[in-house]
């Protein structure tokens, strides 16, 4: 499951992002190369860069699932024509330095809602800290384009549900929380979804590399 988030000047893949908990290392090598199919056919990225979502950018961290995904990526990916940047900490997930994110199901959700939830602090706190009084109130108005834009750029519900890659026919996933303009971008990206081809796709992708 793919979920597509807002990164800095760019969007990220996360990938998984809820739907298998619990993986091993070739399932975390197929996410780097479904990913990077899907970056390339959908948004055009010649080499999408992809990293494994790690406590630490170094080789020897993290727990067994993770380092030896790593290796794995480090074998097979100028075989499979993945872009591997190595380990990425949460924290340089949004530099816009990296297309697309791996991880197991149960990291990838964890992550996911916490990015949701922080979302929403920062929405919640600018709103407060602009209405306390008849000063920031004024400044508000000054500064309202800017905090708009920022507002748009970490609104999770316009990039719309999650994608199932990897499957025959094109399946969006909507959040469990969604509302009347969450589900109205799932389906303007479930459009793009078909439209895109991107299952035929990533079939024909997958054929020849057999």
């Amino acid at each position: 499951m793919a979920g597509i988030l807002p990164a800095y000047h760019s969007r990220l893949v996360l990938i998984d992002s809820g739907s298998n908990t619990n993986c091993k290392p070739i399932n975390l090598l197929q996410f780097a190369q479904m990913s990077s199919i899907y970056i390339r056919n959908t948004f055009g990225v010649e080499h999408p860069a992809i990293g494994l979502l790690n406590i630490g950018t170094e080789e020897t961290k993290g727990n067994e699932l993770v380092k030896e995904s790593y290796q794995l990526l480090k074998e097979k990916s100028k075989e499979l024509d993945i872009n591997f940047i190595g380990n990425v900490e949460g924290r340089d997930a949004f530099s816009g330095k990296v297309d697309a994110i791996v991880t197991d199901g149960f990291t990838g959700n964890v992550f996911l809602k916490t990015t949701e939830g922080l979302g929403k602090f920062v929405k919640k706190t600018l709103l407060e800290s602009f209405t306390q009084n008849i000063l920031t109130k004024l400044s508000y108005l000054i500064a309202h384009k800017p905090i708009k834009s920022l507002s748009k750029a970490m609104d999770y519900k316009s990039y719309g549900g999650a994608l199932f890659l990897g499957v025959k026919k094109p399946v969006v996933k909507a959040h469990g929380s969604s509302d009347e303009l969450l589900f109205e971008y799932t389906i303007i990206q479930a459009e793009k979804f078909v439209e895109n081809k991107a299952v035929d796709k990533m079939i024909e992708a997958f054929d020849s590399l057999k």
